[in-house]
């Protein structure tokens, strides 16, 4: 019995393990735990992982300037809406074929012109200008004036019928020779309108008269006379008082400061047939 006892102390000890604190014995390569892959960290930590994209940098705002204030205070302007004046005077293919019949019979020395257009002013412009030379036989324009058919035609029957006649009873009864002109066709505003509405010179409309030149080498200008009572008065006054029976605007002397050195002669329409005589 004493040789058994030991030996049951011996399997009682390899039966309970190993003794607390000591290492486990390291597995065998053959061991399926030597197999088991390293765990994988989860979706959500490689994400936290991940170092974030830096932010876009924002546009730096242009500095103002008064020119940018300017535009972006400025409204748009409106587009032109409807035909330009000058286009809404376009004569007829009847009217225009028989203005140009009376000036062939009065005796007009005249050309048809292209179209005269102005690439900064739409409404500026005549759609069927003449160049007017001489409006009757042998009264000139020096280097003609172009300007619509009815201007030139209202000019020859006004210079026919009440100007060579007065310039007849002048003394030593000259003959009328030539017109020097003011401003003829030119595109722009009304004197005095601050640039609200165009000048009837614009549309070929108006002719202005600076001089009457006759055959004795003689002029006369157009300007004030403080009626000192002569026949130059007396002519100038005739005929600024008879172009208003042919045109419906004439201004002179006395009308405005702009209008002290010539005749403005203008067949502007307006309601009622109103005429402006100044």
């Amino acid at each position: 019995m004493r040789g058994l006892a030991p030996m049951l102390v011996a399997m009682a000890a390899l039966l309970a393990g190993p003794a607390s604190g000591q290492d486990a014995p390291a597995p065998r390569p053959d061991h399926p735990a030597a197999d088991r892959p390293a765990p994988r960290p989860e979706p959500e930590a490689e994400a936290e992982a991940e170092v974030a994209p830096e932010p876009a940098a924002e546009p730096v705002p242009e500095p103002e300037t008064p020119e940018n204030a300017a535009a972006e205070a400025a409204p748009a302007a409106p587009a032109p809406t409807g035909p330009p004046i000058r286009a809404t005077l376009r004569e007829s293919d009847f009217d225009h074929s028989a203005c140009l019949l009376e000036l062939t019979l009065l005796g007009a020395d005249y050309s048809e012109a292209p179209p005269i257009l102005d690439p900064d002013q739409r409404d500026c412009g005549i759609d069927r200008p003449v160049l007017l030379r001489q409006p009757l036989p042998g009264i000139e324009i020096p280097g003609g004036a172009p300007m619509r058919c009815d201007l030139a035609r209202h000019l020859a029957h006004w210079l026919r019928d009440f100007v060579r006649p007065a310039a007849a009873l002048l003394p030593g009864q000259p003959r009328l020779v030539a017109l020097e002109p003011g401003s003829t066709y030119q595109c722009r505003p009304t004197v005095g309108t601050a640039g609200e509405s165009l000048s009837e010179h614009a549309f070929g409309n108006a002719f202005d008269i600076a001089a009457f030149r006759f055959d004795d080498g003689s002029r006369i200008e157009v300007g004030p006379r403080q009626d000192n009572g002569d026949l130059q008065e007396a002519f100038q006054r005739a005929a600024r008082g008879t172009a208003c029976l042919h045109f419906t605007t004439v201004l002179g002397p006395g009308a405005n400061a702009a209008h002290d050195d010539h005749l403005h002669l203008d067949i502007k329409a307006r309601r009622g047939g109103f005429r402006l005589c100044q």
